[in-house]
């Protein structure tokens, strides 16, 4: 089954408004009303079908059954609003779902007859579900902004969820030893780094040091390797980094490309520019005051119906 049409049937609790079945042997089972709203009903098999299509099957029947008392009332105010669905922008929206899963009408009814729907129980559902959002749009997200100002004193007020992952400043000297490179070769760069941190230790200049030693390219840019995330910098320099304070020295450092000796400069938590973050920050705020009007306006409906739990 298609996640785009899954979505759709998870979403969709159904509602029967029938208060009676029929069993297999033809009788009739009298189904038990347990809401009135206004002058329509939701019977326990209505509260049945709906627990059993939600996800969060941690919700107890009380809580299905204030949703499918909210959901009456939504689609009784777009139905006094006129608000109804027709056939037309049905049929559209159908033809627009099969045309993204590159479905045909056969293999649409194949993917519903898996859910055990036939086309005419989807529309059903697929109708209410648009209404709803319909009138969503219409009471409780139409006409809310965020302004600048509002964006700004979140981003202010929560600064430090705006965090980055925390940076170290590190500055080496370096002595590459070539992969090429002979055991002599290797024991006399060996025997460099650790004089040089001797010397580092002893509380010589670093920065000569790594003139003195390190290569010349190092050398042009003073050691210093910039402020890196831990996990951007080499595994090994970032591991003897862990311990160290800014000041402290630690080496020598073998990696493959040779022989480090480091200092910590400094460790910083970045802050994600305002620009960045604005967006998302939008985001929060706008759904933050949908859910507030989303629950007035449920509120308000509630306050001009007569609803009688029976449950």
């Amino acid at each position: 089954m298609n996640k785009y049409i899954q979505l759709i049937l998870i979403t969709v609790i159904a509602i029967g408004l029938n208060s009676v079945q029929s069993s297999a042997d033809g009788s009739v089972i009298i189904d038990r009303v347990i809401a009135v709203v206004n002058n329509e009903i939701i019977t326990m098999s209505d509260l049945e079908r709906a627990s059993a299509k939600l996800k969060e099957k941690t919700l107890d029947q009380r809580d299905v059954l204030e949703e499918l008392i909210n959901k009456k009332l939504q689609l009784a105010a777009a139905k006094q609003a006129g608000m109804d669905v027709t056939e037309k922008e049905l049929d559209s929206s159908i033809a627009d779902i099969m045309k993204n899963n590159a479905m045909d009408a056969a293999a649409f009814e194949v993917a519903l007859a898996k859910e055990g729907l036939t086309t005419s129980q989807y529309k059903e559902e697929l109708k209410e579900q648009l209404t709803l959002t319909r009138v969503f749009n219409k009471y409780v997200r139409s006409g809310l902004a965020v302004s600048d100002a509002e964006l700004r004193a979140y981003y202010k007020r929560n600064i430090d969820t705006f965090s980055l992952p925390e940076e170290i400043q590190v500055r080496h000297i370096f002595i590459k030893v070539p992969s090429s490179a002979g055991r002599s070769r290797i024991r006399a760069a060996k025997q460099q780094a650790r004089a040089a941190y001797r010397r580092a230790k002893k509380g010589e200049n670093f920065i000569h040091l790594v003139r003195e030693f390190s290569d010349e390219q190092t050398a042009a840019s003073e050691g210093d390797l910039g402020f890196l995330r831990r996990e951007d910098a080499l595994p090994e320099i970032a591991k003897a980094a862990q311990s160290l304070k800014p000041g402290d020295i630690a080496g020598p450092i073998k990696t493959d490309a040779g022989y480090h000796i480091i200092r910590l400069e400094d460790v910083r938590t970045p802050i994600q520019p305002f620009e960045r973050a604005k967006k998302e920050i939008s985001q929060i705020i706008l759904r933050q005051k949908m859910e507030t009007t989303y629950r007035e306006w449920l509120q308000a409906l509630r306050n001009e119906t007569h609803i009688e739990i029976k449950l």
